[in-house]
């Protein structure tokens, strides 16, 4: 397929301020913690900042902030909790999954594992 409209189109974040020139062709720079990506990036992945030189308020989209895309995966779990369930089929049979999060882990860092080993190592999750 060709022609625009065809292809996903890169998204660009910024403008960011760059805090050091490491290298040749590496630069640190002040990226905000939400994003979440490593701060030292090479050159080829980065573009100059161009502002629009006009302002079509139709074509102009107001891009959300982070609070409002995902505020609970930005604050981190009060307590041990079981976020989701999922079953799996195997050569074992349907094994039931948790994704449990840890007290004071970001929700987006929760680990899926078995029933058995949640129940050794978080008892007071299930103890229904």
């Amino acid at each position: 397929m060709q022609g625009e409209g065809k292809k996903i189109k890169p998204i660009r974040y910024g403008p960011f301020e760059i805090l050091e020139k490491i290298g040749t062709n590496v630069f640190h720079l002040n990226l905000p913690p939400y994003m979440q990506i490593y701060l030292v990036l090479n050159v080829e992945n980065l573009k100059f900042y161009e502002p629009p030189m006009i302002l079509d308020e139709e074509a102009y989209v107001q891009v959300p902030s982070v609070d409002d895309l995902s505020p609970e995966y930005m604050s981190k779990l009060p307590e041990d909790v079981i976020l989701d369930i999922n079953v799996r089929s195997s050569k074992r049979g349907a094994i039931e999954y948790l994704k449990a999060g840890r007290k004071g882990m970001h929700p987006g860092k929760a680990q899926w594992m078995e029933v058995e080993r949640v129940r050794d190592l978080y008892p007071h999750l299930l103890s229904e």
